[in-house]
């Protein structure tokens, strides 16, 4: 039997049946490393939920959008979730079927609805009244039949980071309840619109019970609104956002979505269908950094490393707590407190403040935790520092992603003018 996630063998961390001070010492660091049997995991335990209720579950790439990730969860049979014609490319590019693609996003531009009605992808999720008349114009150019389902917001607090926050009034997102049936009147006369549905996302690292009771129930009887008015209302996609615990405290579970999932949808025929993707993901993700420098002050112990806010941006950006773990555990070592940071010139750029670890020396490497969602996908080259190189572990054996960048990679793409 295949073990799940990580573990200790002689106090060394491993996944599956590979040590993790190997893949360091063979990548290098900073290396983002995923595990295959907890992708499955994850995706099993929430198709279980779906399935009674003949679901379908579409992997939101926006949460990590590696070519080798989007194809292995295809595989496990995920359609995808996009927010850009970049991230439609890379669904296409490793064969997701377009009839298993949803394009969701409040900016689509119109070469990016021009490419997702030319790919016949399943359905664009409309966010606004003048992007639907954008849809419907290019629809009719192209005399092509499109599916549209129009995303709603239905001023609901999804209880969770204000800047994940997407479901009420003040957010960008969808369009208000009070526009939504002269919306669908619109795309129910369009003559090259094929009226899809309704659909919904408040947030994102939802746990809170209320809040899922809340969207189902609303999104539910909108549809039966509009279906007295006589539009035909067959498809829900009630979006993703289903949170995980950074702190590894507690594992995955759907408890909360699974209730009022049930509680609303049960007895009813409506088509249903999910994006998510911090859920699927996060867990199986380890970013190891290696010990560049320790220092210490009157007040504080640093741990310098070298990976960053440019490989791991949601500590800076949210104040996130990610568990931070040495690579071997020594148990002659005493417990010491440190900020484990990175070496960009911003007091911001931190992994962990405050962590209780065993002492810790230089060129010694730590695993960062929960890496695999919003980590490498939101890096950037700040610093002029090259992103890290992404490695799955599938059937024991480690199969390399995306190589590390090279600063002769980044100074390539400037052009130097001839002054």
């Amino acid at each position: 039997m295949q073990k799940i996630g990580y573990y200790r063998k002689s106090g060394e961390l491993f996944l599956q049946n590979v040590s993790l001070k190997k893949l360091a010492n063979q990548y290098g660091t900073p290396t983002f490393i995923y595990d295959s049997n907890l992708i499955k995991k994850s995706f099993h335990l929430l198709k279980n939920i779906m399935d009674p209720l003949n679901g379908k579950i579409h992997f939101a790439v926006k949460s990590n959008d590696n070519l080798g990730i989007i194809k292995y969860i295809n595989s496990l049979g995920a359609g995808a979730d996009v927010v850009s014609i970049g991230e439609l490319k890379r669904c296409l590019k490793v064969s997701v079927k377009p009839e298993d693609i949803i394009f969701s996003g409040v900016g689509k531009q119109k070469d990016e609805i021009e490419f997702a009605i030319n790919q016949n992808i399943k359905q664009l999720n409309a966010e606004s009244i003048e992007e639907l008349k954008d849809i419907i114009e290019i629809s009719k150019k192209f005399k092509k039949k499109v599916n549209v389902a129009l995303r709603v917001n239905f001023d609901i607090n999804a209880k969770t980071h204000k800047k994940i926050s997407t479901g009420d009034e003040n957010s960008k997102f969808g369009i208000i309840y009070d526009d939504i049936v002269n919306a669908y009147k619109l795309i129910n006369e369009a003559s090259f619109i094929n009226p899809y549905g309704l659909a919904v996302h408040v947030g994102s690292q939802l746990f809170d019970y209320d809040v899922f009771f809340q969207t189902f129930s609303k999104i539910k009887h909108l549809a039966i609104e509009l279906r007295n008015l006589g539009y035909k209302i067959n498809n829900l996609d009630l979006g993703g956002g289903f949170g995980i615990d950074y702190t590894m405290k507690n594992s995955l579970n759907f408890e909360s979505f699974s209730r009022a999932l049930n509680e609303i949808f049960k007895n009813e025929e409506f088509q249903l269908s999910v994006e998510p993707g911090r859920s699927l993901i996060a867990e199986s993700g380890i970013l190891l950094t290696k010990v560049i420098r320790t220092k210490s002050t009157n007040l504080k112990n640093f741990l310098i490393v070298d990976a960053a806010m440019n490989n791991l941006i949601r500590p800076t950006l949210y104040n996130s707590t990610h568990s931070i773990k040495p690579l071997k555990v020594k148990n002659n070592r005493s417990l010491k407190k440190y900020d484990v940071v990175g070496p960009i010139c911003e007091t911001g750029d931190f992994l962990g403040i405050d962590f209780n670890l065993q002492e810790t020396k230089k060129n010694e490497v730590l695993a960062i935790m929960t890496c695999g969602a919003y980590g490498s996908v939101m890096r950037s080259n700040y610093n002029s520092r090259p992103g890290a190189a992404e490695v799955l572990i599938f059937d024991n054996k480690e199969i390399l992603l995306r190589k590390r960048e090279e600063i002769d990679q980044l100074l390539k793409l400037d052009m130097i003018p001839n002054f």
